[in-house]
């Protein structure tokens, strides 16, 4: 049986041991002490956060995942369907958007008269458009010469070349909160949605048309359970063993060095951030377009600066809710042009009203995320952080009337150098390499390493993309190399 090595227990290293561990001597090696990478838990005290992603959607590719594997999903962890998706809070309008189509009909329409056949118009659409697009994201896409394929040459009336995610909404409406309230999923990718390409209309159709799910304990638990089924079925996963080297002879993968050892495999798999991992794993002179000083010039993701807070109270806010900025058009033009605003835009998640496994009976964990340029904006983040970690939490304390500084009892920051110190994101751009059309498709970093032989990539900085969604997915393509 072949020895295959996973760098990093994140979702895709730990998805591509689901996918792998049936038919190979699978080991995982991860650096931190448990698994999970920038998704993984993070506990306060009594308080209980899931580090990095707080939503599930598109649950047919982890179903895959772990039907790979010999397992089914739904017995394995426990999924609670959100009726109500999200709140949207913009200046002078509020969206509850909600599971049912037809809610979300009567809900534009009261904001304006017959906005919601124009919201139906476009969720039929992106239903055809990911029946087209989805196949050819569960397939590699090595080359030019994939373009000829007859399910790409089927999606290309669905693809809207030239247009942004922006422009293609306009197409059915003008009116900038209905825009906004469809598009702000683009930063999922880490762009703006006047960069973001029109195929990731299909985002928020994930969400309106096939639902978001909350997993109970936080989508950590995901990681959690997938590393106890790899081991159930023989694989090892080392934890506190980071990977030093990659070693590569003549062009070939050969072994890995970890802390004093060097261990061979046949195949190695890297799920630690592309650009991070290109940069101090692989000796550069094995590397042509992949250099450190290449990948400098690279496109890359915006960053986050999370707020994790341990109340003694509990709030009605929405489990998942948006506070948009005044004027969220200069918000996210800023935003992309590493400019800096007060002016900002906070998502917040609230899962205790759901879920009593992040706090004390009566208490809270609240999440609080705020989208900021990377670390090619220079910001002197000691003292910045302490600032805009005040500005989040008083607009949160305006737009609900409340009062949170007197009820925190924990309390992190992680800003974008501890997301590229600790978690070694590469200019802490905590969704990799943009998703523009020059780093997408056959142009983004190969899930078969073209530079080194025996090497695979996994994750959100190969094909097809940043998301858990898509990562999963990163994984479930090995299948067509090994």
């Amino acid at each position: 049986m072949k020895k295959i090595a996973i760098i990093g227990a994140g979702p895709g290293g730990l998805a591509a041991g689901m996918v792998l561990v049936n038919d190979y001597e699978v080991h995982i090696f991860e650096k931190d002490a448990t698994v999970g990478g920038r998704s993984k838990k993070m506990s306060l005290g009594e308080y209980h956060f899931d580090v990095g992603p707080t939503f599930l959607m598109y649950l047919e590719i982890l179903k895959d995942v772990f039907k790979q594997a010999g397992f089914e999903l739904e017995k394995e962890l426990d999924l609670i369907k959100l009726e109500q998706l999200y709140t949207l809070r913009f200046k002078d309008v509020t969206f509850n958007i909600s599971s049912d189509k037809e809610e979300n009909v009567k809900m534009y329409n009261k904001y304006k008269p017959n906005l919601g056949n124009d919201y139906l118009r476009w969720l039929n659409a992106q239903e055809k458009k990911l029946q087209a697009i989805g196949p050819i994201l569960k397939k590699p896409f090595p080359n030019v010469f994939h373009f000829l394929r007859p399910d790409v040459l089927k999606a290309v009336p669905y693809v809207h070349l030239g247009q942004s995610v922006y422009r293609h909404l306009e197409t059915f409406n003008k009116d900038e909160h209905f825009i906004h309230s469809l598009s702000f999923q683009a930063k999922y990718l880490g762009m703006s949605s006047y960069q973001a390409p029109s195929i990731f209309t299909i985002l928020p159709y994930l969400e309106h048309g096939l639902g978001l799910y909350h997993v109970k304990g936080g989508l950590n638990q995901i990681n959690h359970v997938m590393a106890k089924l790899i081991e159930q079925k023989g694989g090892k996963i080392h934890l506190s063993s980071p990977v030093d080297q990659i070693i590569v002879e003549d062009g070939v993968a050969k072994a890995l060095k970890v802390g004093n050892q060097t261990l061979t495999f046949d195949e190695i798999i890297l799920n630690g951030d592309f650009a991070y991992s290109m940069a101090n794993l692989v000796d550069q002179a094995h590397l042509k377009k992949y250099k450190k000083e290449k990948l400098d010039k690279m496109r890359y993701s915006v960053s986050t600066f999370m707020v994790y807070l341990g109340l003694d109270k509990t709030y009605d806010f929405a489990h998942h809710e948006i506070l948009f900025s005044n004027d969220y058009k200069a918000y996210l033009h800023g935003l992309t042009s590493n400019q800096f605003t007060e002016d900002i835009s906070v998502y917040v998640h609230n899962p205790s009203l759901i879920d009593e496994t992040y706090a004390p009976k009566g208490h809270s964990s609240l999440f609080i995320l705020v989208p900021v340029p990377n670390l090619k904006a220079k910001k002197d983040w000691t003292t910045y952080g302490k600032t805009l970690k005040e500005t989040a939490i008083k607009m949160i304390e305006e737009k609900h009337q409340v009062n949170l500084k007197d009820h925190i009892v924990e309390s992190k920051i992680i800003d974008p150098t501890n997301w590229e110190k600790d978690y070694h994101v590469y200019q802490g751009a905590v969704f990799n390499l943009s998703h523009d059309l020059g780093q997408m498709l056959h142009k983004r970093p190969k899930n078969q390493f073209d530079e080194i032989k025996h090497l695979y990539l996994v994750g959100g900085g190969t094909h097809p993309g940043s998301g858990l969604p898509t990562i999963y997915q990163s994984a479930l393509i090995l299948k067509h190399y090994l």
